[in-house]
């Protein structure tokens, strides 16, 4: 390396020499960040780590010294400087398989998708290790991949690979993150890195959308809430979590997929990194039939594996239940009856009562006979507890209950005629996707009607509709039904056609008595026409809350349907909307009522 310096410019040093052709090699390496930083304890980091030890928000996975966790180390000799590495991860499957009825999916994490990260990233480490030892042979080098004593995180941020978000996670600002993280302890006085000095801002959507609420503030995690440690657990888990944990089988990307700073990141040249979609997002009823030796050669070559097959086969029973997987009945039942292993019996027995109908009340009922686990048998009277003989005898198709035994309140709404107040939250939401012109949309049903419209298929808005489930409707889970939205996909479908002008569909609009009457507004909106914020304000009697119209236009749960896209600037401008401007442009050009002055489109 050679360059010129000012009279008064000191050479590099060979340590910034060494460190400027590292970072020149790394993407050869197989690295696709990677900083420099002292090896000081992280004094500050202590005093966090002990206090999330005193609340109980530890795993139990992590190094249980603390001084170890904070203090770099080498054998028989001082470290001098830390190597952060990151390797981008995919975020997206291309033509992910979907669930049907008999052949419902589970969804492992990203992070276990493709080969096992802990390989692709020691692989990484080795190879630096052997570029720095061919130029240095006496160097002293440790590398730690997740599993190390060090806090991965910690090095990264000081190392600048980042900066530590609200989430937890470590954010890139290149490639968000999605990026799995290795560090290395060195003797070689490598010059430090700057730090990343961007933050999460006011965001707080990772908060906001954690399932489990486990995330009880910035940056501040609770693992024993968290759905990606849960889902690797191994004992029983609990009515609340089985619910919330949905279909997922390994991990959990709802705090990185509500990400801002993740939109529209995908990376895809590690070709290890990529995902096989059948292993990815596998069929759950084939998992229950797998031995050891079938598990490890399906999923041995993952991240998924470390825990075994007992914690993925108990997250498959309870996706089938979560799904209400009628057709799965008799293999739950064989899973409650026959297998020795009791954390799968007693989630088989939860997962009956989930599903419900006459057969799995059989069978529950020859489970209490013949089970002598305790714990088992709790869960067992649980489920039996759900199943009145009307339910039994009704199937999963019965009417959910909720709390006192009272049933879903309230009449459908047709369009125009929205309900102001919240009915009883029904145990469970129906959705459906359909595929449109401007991308798919998911909708979402209650017995009552029509409540929810989503810009983009089920698994990308999955964290969204759950914050909105446990806002407006009591923390509902959702279940595929295509017969119970068949109507809603059928009248979008013609309304994209050009064919329909005029939805008929019962509306269950959830929100304030102002956001209803708004909505209500928006319904009087004739296909081919706009309105202004202004107009809209006077039409509802507010002429002054102009401002307080176009916050409930945009929170307007089912678009389309209920028309906020005929709503525009006084100037005529395209403002503002929740899919964005050029949907908006899209869905009054397809109405032919596209303003002659459009002005300003932010």
């Amino acid at each position: 390396m050679h360059s010129a310096h000012g009279a008064y410019a000191p050479a590099p040093s060979v340590w910034e020499a060494l460190k400027q052709e590292i970072k020149l090699a790394a993407p050869d390496m197989g690295i696709d960040d990677i900083g420099f930083a002292s090896a000081d304890p992280f004094v500050s980091l202590r005093g966090i780590l002990q206090r999330h030890r005193e609340l109980g928000y530890e795993s139990g996975f992590e190094e249980p010294d603390l001084d170890k966790r904070v203090t770099p180390a080498l054998p028989g000799t001082q470290p001098a400087s830390l190597i952060a590495i990151a390797v981008a991860y995919p975020a997206k499957m291309s033509n992910p398989p979907k669930s049907q009825p008999g052949q419902y999916r589970g969804i492992m994490a990203r992070s276990a998708w493709g080969r096992d990260y802990h390989q692709v990233l020691r692989d990484a480490m080795q190879r630096l290790e052997a570029f720095i030892r061919e130029r240095v042979p006496e160097a002293v080098l440790e590398s730690m991949v997740d599993t190390g004593a060090l806090s991965d995180r910690a090095v990264a941020e000081r190392a600048g690979i980042g900066f530590s978000a609200k989430n937890c996670a470590i954010i890139s600002p290149k490639f968000g993150s999605w990026i799995y993280l290795g560090e290395m302890v060195t003797n070689l006085p490598f010059p430090p890195d700057q730090p990343v000095t961007e933050d999460c801002g006011e965001c707080t959507r990772c908060i906001d959308a954690c399932p489990t609420d486990a995330l009880v503030g910035p940056g501040v995690l609770n693992a024993q809430r968290c759905v990606s440690f849960l889902t690797q657990t191994k004992g029983f888990l609990s009515d609340e979590y089985m619910r919330k944990i949905g279909n997922r089988l390994y991990g959990c990307d709802t705090c990185q997929i509500v990400c801002p700073k993740n939109k529209g990141l995908n990376w895809t040249h590690h070709a290890e990194l990529q995902p096989d979609p059948d292993k990815a997002k596998p069929l759950l009823l084939p998992l229950l039939d797998m031995s050891n030796r079938e598990f490890k050669e399906a999923f041995g070559d993952t991240s998924a594996a470390w825990r075994g097959r007992k914690p993925i086969q108990r997250n498959a029973v309870i996706a089938l239940g979560n799904f209400k997987d009628a057709s799965a009945v008799p293999k739950l039942s064989e899973v409650l009856l026959k297998d020795p292993r009791p954390e799968l019996r007693g989630t088989a027995a939860w997962a009956l009562g989930r599903i419900g109908g006459e057969e799995a009340l059989n069978n529950l009922n020859k489970g209490m006979k013949s089970e002598q686990d305790e714990q088992v048998r709790s869960m067992l009277q649980q489920a039996l507890q759900q199943l009145t003989p009307e339910e039994a005898a009704a199937g999963s198709s019965a009417p959910a209950e909720v709390d006192g035994g009272e049933r879903t309140a309230g009449q459908p709404a047709a369009v125009g005629e929205p309900m102001g107040t919240p009915v009883i939250p029904a145990e469970v939401l129906y959705y459906d996707e359909v595929q449109t012109p401007i991308g798919t949309l998911t909708l979402v049903a209650s017995p009552a009607g029509i409540c929810l419209v989503e810009f983009g298929p089920f698994t990308v808005k999955e964290a969204v509709l759950q914050q909105w489930s446990r806002t407006w409707a009591g923390g509902a889970g959702y279940e595929r039904s295509e017969e119970k939205l068949s109507s809603a996909v059928s009248q979008l479908e013609q309304y994209f056609r050009g064919e329909l002008k005029e939805f008929t569909l019962p509306l269950d609009l959830r929100g304030t008595p102002f956001q209803v009457q708004v909505w209500t507004a928006l319904n009087d909106i004739a296909h081919g026409t706009v309105q202004s914020y202004r107009e809209v304000a006077e039409a509802i009697g507010r002429p002054k809350a102009v401002r307080a119209v176009g916050g409930a236009n945009n929170k307007n749960p089912v678009p389309i349907i209920v028309p906020c896209h005929r709503v525009i600037g006084t100037d005529g401008a395209l403002v503002g909307y929740g899919g964005g401007v050029e949907i908006k442009r899209a869905l009054l050009q397809l109405e032919d009522a596209l303003p002659a002055r459009r002005g300003s489109e932010a």
